[in-house]
C-alpha cells in the first residue's frame, strides 16, 4: 500500500432537503422542554461548544443531534429505540426525548451553521471534527459559490 500525500479534493453538492410540515417551534407543546434543557445546561456551566477547539466561534446554540427538529414528526420512535438502544414507550416520550439532553448538544455557531458547521458539511466529513488534533486543518469546510470562485481566482 502506498502513502497518499495530503491534498484538497473539491466536491460540489446540491442538496434538496425534504422538510415535512411542522408547526413553528414556539407553538410545539414540547418546546418548553427545549428551553428547560438550555437553561439547565447554562446553570451547570455546560453552555459552550462540545468540540471546544480552535475553530470555535460565535455564540453557543443547541443542535438536535440525532433527530433534527423539523424531522421529529416524520420519525418512527420504535426505529429510534432500536437504533439508539432506547426504551421510549410512546410518541409522547419520544417527543420529550427529542427536546431533551439525549438529543441536544451545544455547538458554537461555527460548528453548527457556518463554514465548519454540522448543517453544512456531510456527516462523514463533519464527525471527525469532534476528535481533531489541535492545529490540524479540519477535514472539510463549506464555501459558498462566490467564496469558492474568489478562492480559485486568488490561486491563479
Amino acid at each position: 500500500m502506498t502513502d497518499v500525500a495530503a491534498h484538497e479534493q473539491a466536491m460540489t453538492l446540491h442538496i434538496v432537503a425534504s422538510v415535512p410540515d411542522h408547526a413553528p417551534r414556539e407553538a410545539d407543546p414540547h418546546y418548553k422542554l427545549f428551553e428547560q434543557t438550555k437553561a439547565r445546561l447554562k446553570r451547570q456551566g455546560l453552555w459552550k461548544c462540545v468540540l471546544d477547539d480552535h475553530y470555535c466561534g460565535g455564540v453557543p446554540e443547541l443542535h438536535h443531534s440525532h433527530i433534527e427538529d423539523s424531522q421529529i414528526n416524520a420519525s418512527d420512535f420504535e426505529r429510534v429505540n432500536r437504533a439508539l438502544g432506547l426504551h421510549l414507550a410512546d410518541d409522547e416520550e419520544f417527543q420529550a426525548w427529542c427536546q431533551g439532553p439525549g438529543n441536544l448538544e451545544v455547538l458554537c455557531s461555527n460548528h453548527h451553521r457556518t463554514h465548519f458547521g454540522i448543517h453544512m458539511i456531510p456527516g462523514p466529513l463533519w464527525e471527525p471534527m469532534r476528535y481533531r488534533k489541535a492545529g490540524i486543518e479540519p477535514p472539510a469546510h463549506f464555501y459558498s459559490a462566490a467564496e469558492w470562485a474568489a478562492r480559485q481566482a486568488a490561486a491563479k
